[in-house]
Order: structure tokens, then C-alpha cells, then sequence
């Protein structure tokens, strides 16, 4: 019978370098690696207060992004509003003129001011709709408000405000007001502390009404048919909407670690 010679594998088999890998690793590698924490929210700097705010629905926040771009929003409106209050005053109306004017004016004094992030910052908002509770780190300010006792209305009669009443509706104010304080406007911006600029008719082929909570700010479009004033009827309601919806505010200490990484952000 012919002699069958057999090999034999003389080097480790595949079990048994898995079997020699796994005693080598260091105790714990096979546990799963610790969970990122969540960032810090708003919604958790409200809950860490002692109580929310009594007025809750006057409470801000401004985005670190936001505060970079506001002076260079509010320097463009100022330059836009002095060339379209020349262009009234060329077109013949001096009264128009003036109001826009002043409304440069108040622009000036606005930007004493952060302002804030036009959305709403509320406790029952920011749980109510989590994709709108921004980061901690993303923020510059977070504060609120008092209700105010007044409405402020950008007319062509400068900017001017009146006290608030329960009734209150934007064609109620506008009929308190001189002719001239609003014509030949026929359409008004209505910015809410809580809420988006609606554009509202005010003539009377397509008048509409809304009612006015405290601290709205309401402003006249600019009657002329010309491209800087259409920017302007567009872009002073958005701007306006970026202003505290209060005059006696409590800004909130933010934690310490959120100066870096807003600053980094």
C-alpha cells in the first residue's frame, strides 16, 4: 500500500488568534462609547429659573449672527430713507417728506440697542416647536420684557406713540390721525412683538383691520412708485420686528460657558 504522507498545520488557526486578540485588548474596549450630551437650549435656561416671566410672550433672545448684521442693516435703511425723502420732497410732498425724514432719525437712535431675533421665545413656544429652541452657544442675549402701555405708529408725521386700549384696531388708529399724518399711504406694515410684519390695506378699495396687542409698531408704506422706496416698505417692517418689544427689560445671565462658543460660532 503506497505511503500517504499527511501535513499537519503547525502555526495558530484562525480561532485561536481571535481567542489571543480578544485577551489582549484592554478591559472595557468592547463597551459602547459614551453618548455627546445634547447642547444646552433655551428651553433649559427658562426651566433653571426661579419663575418664567409674567409676561411671557415679551421675552427675546437675539442670535450672535443677528447682532453682527443689524448696524449694517439699520446704516443701509438711513441712507435709503434720505434719498427717498428727497424724492418726495421733489414730487411735492414736503409733509411726507418730513415724516420720512424722522424716521431716519429714530433709525439713529435704535441702534443704541441689540434689538433681537424676530421669533418668538417664549417657554411654551420653544417645547411646543423644538427645531426653533436655538443653542445656548448661538446666542448673544436672551432677556424679557414688561408689557408696554403704548403702540407706535411711523407716520408722516414722524414716529409717535399712543396709548394702548383693549379695542384698539389698527383702522381706529389710523382714523385718529390727521389726513395728512397718512395720506396718500394705502397700505400699512403691522409688526407684532409676537408675531410676523402683516401688510394690511388702508384705503378704502382694499381697507382691512387687525387689532393691535401693546408694544405693535405700525408703519405707513412710502406712496411713491420708485425702487428704493419698495425696498423700504419691505425692508423697515423687517427691521422693526428686530426691536425689543419693550422699553423696561430684564437681560438673563447666560452660563459661562457660552461667551466662547458664541464667539467661535
Amino acid at each position: 500500500m503506497p505511503f500517504i504522507e499527511h501535513r499537519y498545520a503547525t502555526g495558530p488557526t484562525t480561532a485561536t488568534l481571535l481567542m489571543l486578540l480578544c485577551l489582549t485588548m484592554a478591559p472595557g474596549a468592547w463597551a459602547q462609547a459614551p453618548e455627546t450630551p445634547a447642547p444646552a437650549r433655551l428651553s433649559d435656561l427658562w426651566l433653571d429659573q426661579p419663575a418664567l416671566p409674567a409676561e411671557p410672550g415679551y421675552a427675546y433672545y437675539l442670535r450672535q449672527q443677528h447682532r453682527d448684521t443689524l448696524p449694517f442693516q439699520a446704516m443701509r435703511l438711513e441712507e435709503e430713507l434720505r434719498t427717498v425723502a428727497d424724492r418726495l420732497a421733489m414730487a411735492g410732498q414736503g409733509h411726507a417728506a418730513s415724516g420720512v425724514s424722522a424716521w431716519r432719525e429714530t433709525l439713529e437712535a435704535h441702534q443704541a440697542t441689540d434689538g433681537r431675533t424676530p421669533a418668538r421665545a417664549d417657554l411654551a413656544a420653544l417645547l411646543a416647536s423644538p427645531r426653533h429652541d436655538p443653542p445656548l452657544s448661538s446666542l448673544a442675549e436672551v432677556g424679557h420684557c414688561e408689557m408696554p402701555d403704548w403702540v407706535e405708529l411711523w407716520s408722516f408725521d414722524g414716529v409717535t406713540r399712543h396709548s394702548w386700549t383693549p379695542d384698539m384696531g389698527l383702522q381706529r388708529l389710523l382714523r385718529d390721525q390727521p389726513r395728512d399724518h397718512r395720506h396718500p399711504a394705502e397700505a400699512a406694515w403691522v409688526v407684532s412683538p409676537q408675531s410676523p410684519p402683516r401688510r394690511i390695506g388702508t384705503s378704502a378699495w382694499n381697507a382691512g383691520d387687525t387689532p393691535l396687542v401693546p408694544g405693535s409698531r405700525i408703519t405707513l408704506e412710502v406712496p411713491i412708485d420708485d425702487r428704493a422706496a419698495d425696498w423700504i416698505n419691505q425692508a423697515l417692517p423687517a427691521y422693526l420686528s428686530t426691536r425689543l418689544p419693550g422699553e423696561a427689560c430684564t437681560t438673563l445671565p447666560l452660563p459661562d460657558d457660552h461667551s466662547q462658543a458664541a464667539a467661535s460660532s
